[in-house]
């Protein structure tokens, strides 16, 4: 069974090194941070790292403010990759060099199997579940703040319940990580309606970008990424964005775009009809889930843009 490889991965092996993707979101947090936890109460030696920083609204979470934004020098004896489906979107290079032996623990489709052990289950809704099923299925008692974190993880890649990822199992999940001790409504309001004046600002711009193609089946919002500094705003400060545009009706996929003088990066979303992730397939490095996904193109936005809608066109028809 996977679950005992882990067990004795972990028994076997002393110092341990946490990571997951760019622009990490709450599955890849939550599931760092609970993660953390049980190997710390193991007495193992464990280490956080992340190419970027923890967003502001998920600094509530115990252990978040362990993750570190420098890459360490030494080696491990095992790194585990959290919520990432290869190690290019890690966004820093040597995880094979950094310890002999790779952990995978993921739910994306996409996932390449890199690990020596890979936890990979596409049915699971986040990351968070599948370590809430380790922790479960081999009674291991966490605390609150635990059950917070992947409460927070499995809400945040669920869209707070409303994607279709969304069943029966995620709510009975959620349901016990309640009676666990997380603070549902704490995680919603820290994750959702806590903003600052600058993030709102930001929004409130990226908003102004709104544009409909392709006989208004596609809705599409972009922000330059020299708009942060203007504005004093964190990337993060955009975040849930994407989610907005396919909220319009008869809407089938939504785009926010992210770009530079010379590159552009699409977050993708669906309303179920339409696989966005086949459509970021399409570009290299490209790739997600069926109602989310994202790619990057190394063009200007309005020369992506008209390349990204080619793609969505022969979709569409």
């Amino acid at each position: 069974m996977i679950w005992n490889d882990l067990d004795a991965a972990i028994k076997a092996n002393q110092s341990f090194l946490l990571s997951s993707h760019l622009s990490p979101d709450g599955d890849a947090i939550g599931s760092q941070l609970a993660f953390y936890w049980y190997l710390e109460s193991l007495g193992k030696n464990v280490t956080i790292f992340n190419q970027d920083p923890i967003p502001a609204k998920f600094r509530f979470l115990k252990y978040s403010d362990l993750s570190n934004l420098h890459k360490p020098s030494n080696k491990f004896d095992i790194v585990i990759v959290l919520d990432c489906s290869n190690p290019g979107r890690l966004g820093w290079d040597g995880v094979m060099e950094t310890a002999p032996f790779i952990i995978n623990f993921d739910h994306h489709r996409d996932n390449t199997h890199f690990g020596k052990i890979n936890i990979v289950k596409t049915d699971a809704a986040a990351t968070g579940e599948l370590i809430y099923q380790f922790f479960v299925q081999n009674k291991i008692d966490f605390p609150p703040d635990v059950a917070e974190a992947l409460y927070t993880a499995i809400m945040t890649d669920t869209g707070g319940f409303r994607f279709s990822n969304t069943n029966s199992r995620v709510l009975r999940t959620c349901a016990d990580l309640s009676d666990r001790g997380a603070d549902c409504a704490r995680v919603y309001d820290k994750v959702y309606t806590s903003h600052s004046a600058v993030a709102l600002t930001l929004q409130a711009k990226i908003w102004s970008t709104l544009a409909f193609y392709l006989d208004n089946h596609v809705c599409c919002m972009n922000m330059p990424l020299s708009l942060l500094n203007k504005l004093g705003a964190q990337y993060s400060d955009s975040e849930g964005m994407a989610d907005y545009t396919i909220t319009a009706t008869g809407v089938e996929v939504g785009i926010m775009a992210k770009h530079t003088d010379n590159e552009t990066h699409f977050s993708l979303r669906s309303r179920g009809r339409i696989d966005v992730g086949k459509i970021a397939q399409k570009v290299k490095g490209g790739g997600g889930h069926s109602c989310a996904a994202g790619c990057t193109i190394p063009e200007p936005y309005s020369q992506a843009l008209i390349k990204m809608l080619k793609i969505i066109k022969k979709v569409l028809d």
